[in-house]
């Protein structure tokens, strides 16, 4: 059946899909399965750098899962299409926040010592590197440089010319096959880099909106317990607007709503 027109709720209902997940693909058909909510959205102010006045004020989020993966739609209205980072240049972004533990409710600061959250987060900037080269001249169209080591260089030869590279820091690798990273937190300052990489997502900017699907697996072995149909858990989520400098702490929250995995038919 159709899914139901968007309300204000604090209940995300993840139906039975039986069929592919749209995961990377937001313009699918297979979303009007999804019944969407309206998530309203305030400007974090837990932790410092606060964000002083919200500018997006609401998220409309859809779920489903087919007994393997979950995947969710996340759109919002945003007229600026953000997707390159520079000197005072921030990004878009999305994330939803889960617990890594099933039966818990982990501090809503990404978590806490012992009790440990799973952060699925899309970047604009991750969804631009999918559609080719993001780089310096790409920043900055003007820049004169010299010619970079890959131009003259081996792979291997050039590697120590880019220490972000060669260490493996996931913002610095040259292809991408996924605009969504894994992390684990057990609070603000501990975001670690899962290093099987499982999530999947994919995004459009249109009519000033942006829209953002991505999906995961159900069985989560380097990030948490499994989230199994028939299970409720809490579910978290935050967005960065680039053009009003959000960034890092600076973003706009939502706090523990309830996750609902429909029973498989």
């Amino acid at each position: 059946r159709p899914g139901k027109p968007a309300v204000v709720s604090s209940e995300l209902e993840a139906r039975f899909h039986d069929a592919e997940l749209p995961g990377d693909d937001p313009g699918s058909d297979d979303w009007r399965h999804a019944d969407p909510i309206i998530v309203p959205l305030q400007p974090q102010q837990i932790a410092q750098p606060f964000l002083q006045e919200a500018t997006i004020h609401e998220l409309v989020v859809r779920a489903l899962h087919n007994g393997t993966d979950l995947a969710f739609l996340l759109d919002w209205d945003d007229a600026d299409r953000d997707d390159l980072d520079g000197i005072g240049v921030f990004h878009d972004g999305v994330a939803v926040q889960l617990p890594a533990q099933a039966g818990t409710t982990p501090p809503i600061t990404m978590g806490g010592p012992g009790a440990p959250v799973h952060v699925l987060q899309w970047r604009a900037t991750w969804q631009r590197d999918l559609a080719g080269k993001t780089g310096v001249d790409q920043v900055y169209p003007r820049v004169v440089h010299d010619v970079m080591p890959d131009d003259i260089l081996s792979a291997a030869d050039a590697l120590p010319y880019w220490p972000g590279r060669a260490v493996g820091n996931p913002v610095s690798i040259v292809t991408r096959d996924t605009a969504v990273e894994e992390v684990v937190a057990e609070g603000f300052g501990t975001v670690t880099h899962i290093r099987t990489q499982r999530a999947r997502g994919n995004a459009i900017h249109e009519d000033k909106r942006w829209k953002v699907a991505m999906a995961v697996p159900l069985e989560r072995p380097d990030a948490g317990d499994p989230l199994l149909p028939g299970t409720q858990w809490p579910i978290a989520f935050a967005v960065w607007q680039g053009s009003d400098s959000n960034r890092g702490a600076r973003k706009h929250i939502a706090g523990w709503l309830t996750l609902g995995l429909e029973a498989k038919a």
